[in-house]
């Protein structure tokens, strides 16, 4: 059991955010300008990336953002092409205004089936890629626009949620399998960490034994009880970057009862304050403890047995 709540030696402070940065014609990256958030009033310690799930957009998971952002961190939202929007847009066949309200895609039979397409898509997959490839060619105008220029070089993390995880989790080393082509890897050493919610394991997006191998720096996977994958796969299944991954500051959380959403991204999602909270102190501890070297953030995580504040989970560490 855990004695207290992680405490940053930063924050909560006051942050900002933007949701136009490279916003100019021919210089923007993904679908959209950037969404950013940073600290107000001290220089970012830290940059992460942060890659949405199917259907959404850069705009989103800002309540957990807005928490790293408040303890000293640059965090950087791209959009990618499978926002629902945009493939409302690009696909008027489909019968989805792109003005409207569309995060209810998934009840929508003929929406749900051609997102699960996408989901599956190669091609999708490289393109994420490509995009989060263009995010780290532009930092340094990225760090300019928002928080103006860092003290010192900064450290920086991948993170994502589900399929934003799969993105997360090839951009950090996972080697996949590609139809008619070797398998291969696109590990980016500028990321120092990656960070897992609701990822992918075995027999998925070209996924399978001997992927994680190679799969070498700081990870943190988390999942929850009741979380399943897009072919039905249970919160076992999400946990296998973790458990296939070498040893060497690797790090799983299972929230007890908690769903896809971890306690919730989103007002429309399923709210459980106590989980949310847990999602928040365990990731930035990780990241304290891997862009900032904290010690005490490292030494949190060692404490962890079977619970954060009111939320029980399972939680491993290797």
């Amino acid at each position: 059991m855990t004695a207290a709540l992680y405490r940053s030696d930063l924050g909560p402070g006051a942050f900002r955010e933007a949701h136009d940065v490279l916003a100019e014609p021919g210089i923007h990256v993904g679908e959209a300008p950037l969404v950013c958030r940073w600290p107000r009033d001290l220089a970012p310690k830290g940059f992460v990336v942060f890659c949405h799930g199917l259907g959404s957009n850069g705009g989103a998971y800002a309540a957990l953002s807005g928490y790293w952002a408040a303890h000293g961190y640059l965090v950087i939202h791209p959009t990618f092409a499978d926002d629902i929007r945009i493939v409302a847009r690009n696909e008027p066949e489909l019968g989805l205004d792109p003005e409207s309200d569309l995060s209810e895609w998934m009840t929508v039979p003929h929406a749900r089936a051609r997102m699960h397409a996408i989901l599956h898509s190669p091609e999708r997959w490289t393109g994420r890629l490509a995009v989060v490839g263009a995010v780290m060619d532009r930092l340094p105008q990225i760090v300019e626009a928002t928080c103006g220029a860092a003290e010192s070089p900064m450290r920086g993390a991948i993170a994502g949620h589900s399929f934003g995880a799969y993105t997360a989790q090839l951009l950090a080393g996972a080697e996949i399998d590609l139809p008619d082509e070797p398998a291969r890897r696109f590990a980016d050493p500028r990321f120092e960490a990656a960070v897992l919610l609701s990822a992918q394991g075995r027999d998925q997006q070209g996924l399978r034994d001997g992927s994680w191998d190679g799969l070498r720096g700081p990870m943190l996977n988390v999942t929850g009880t009741l979380d399943q994958g897009a072919k039905g796969g249970d919160w076992h299944w999400k946990c296998e970057p973790y458990e296939l991954a070498p040893a060497g500051e690797k790090y799983l959380a299972v929230l007890e009862g908690g769903d896809h959403y971890l306690g919730g991204f989103a007002e429309r999602h399923r709210q459980v304050p106590a989980q949310r909270e847990a999602v928040e102190q365990i990731t930035l501890a990780f990241l304290d403890a891997q862009l900032r070297n904290s010690q005490a953030a490292r030494g949190w995580l060692g404490s962890i047995d079977a619970r954060v504040g009111e939320c029980r989970l399972l939680f491993k560490r290797k």
